[in-house]
């Protein structure tokens, strides 16, 4: 999905979800982007030291941020590193997800 299709789910989910305007949802989004970006740098933290316990409380509360603006398939992806890290077991490419989960988050969010 490109920036311009995530700023519209995003959009989209705000007004249906939590019944915004525009005007309330472009006055939130720099609210719901800031708590998103501080859990995703915990996450890389996290991820740096391979704290596979914190790991995943971390992939769970990115999960949540994601899915309060309606992120599903970003949020997809972070439960699947809060589920198999809680085993202690994490994927082996748990840093290119997360990677991939700060590129994809950092290039909508770029937008607002």
């Amino acid at each position: 999905m490109n920036a311009q299709a995530y700023r519209q789910t995003v959009m989209d989910h705000l007004k249906t979800a939590y019944l915004l305007n525009d005007e309330k949802i472009e006055s939130m989004i720099p609210v719901f982007l800031a708590t998103l970006h501080t859990h995703m740098n915990r996450l890389a933290e996290l991820a740096a030291e391979g704290d596979t316990d914190q790991l995943s409380k971390a992939s769970h509360a990115v999960k949540g941020a994601l899915l309060n603006i309606g992120l599903r398939d970003l949020a997809e992806i972070a439960y699947i590193l809060e589920k198999q890290c809680k085993c202690g077991t994490c994927p082996e490419n748990y840093q290119d997800m997360i990677t991939d989960l700060q590129y994809t988050v950092s290039r909508f969010s770029e937008e607002w």
